[in-house]
């Protein structure tokens, strides 16, 4: 697989897919509780950096693919972000990423987004962005990121 094609895979399969699900995070978590700007939302990026370290749970197979094949060490590094079979201290350093994340998404939707808006149609669109995204990312290279092979028994 080729460095440029692995990067638009990484693109559609893990960076739009990972700022949408903090996209949703914010706007879930604030449309749930009205006063999420106080002490809750320290319990809202709690909830959130283990949802995004369960999404990131899911892609480890396809991430460990395409590390392995790629060859920049730009895309490598990127790369690494996602991979969670290190020691505890790097897990835990990630769940802090994912909760200083979680926590900003929780404010700026907060912030800059109207209560009717939060309340509307916004789960909806980001939901449908990041299914378009992940079929995207599928749809070019499913066989290379698949755990299956084409081998018959």
């Amino acid at each position: 697989m080729s460095n440029k094609k692995i990067a638009v895979i990484y693109l559609f399969f893990f960076i739009i897919p990972y700022i949408l699900c903090l996209s949703i995070i914010g706007v879930s978590y604030n449309s749930l509780v009205l006063h999420a700007l106080s002490w809750r939302i320290i319990v809202g990026g709690i909830v959130g950096a283990f949802g995004m370290f369960a999404v990131k749970v899911i892609a480890q197979r396809p991430v460990l693919i395409m590390y392995r094949s790629s060859t920049q060490k730009v895309l490598k590094e990127l790369l690494n972000f996602f991979i969670l079979e290190r020691s505890k201290l790097v897990i835990g350093a990630n769940l802090a990423v994912d909760f200083c994340l979680s926590t900003l998404s929780i404010y700026l939707v907060a912030k800059f987004m109207p209560l009717t808006t939060i309340l509307g149609t916004t789960l909806g669109w980001l939901v449908l962005i990041l299914v378009i995204s992940l079929t995207l990312a599928s749809y070019m290279e499913f066989e290379s990121l698949s755990i299956y092979s084409k081998k018959s028994k």
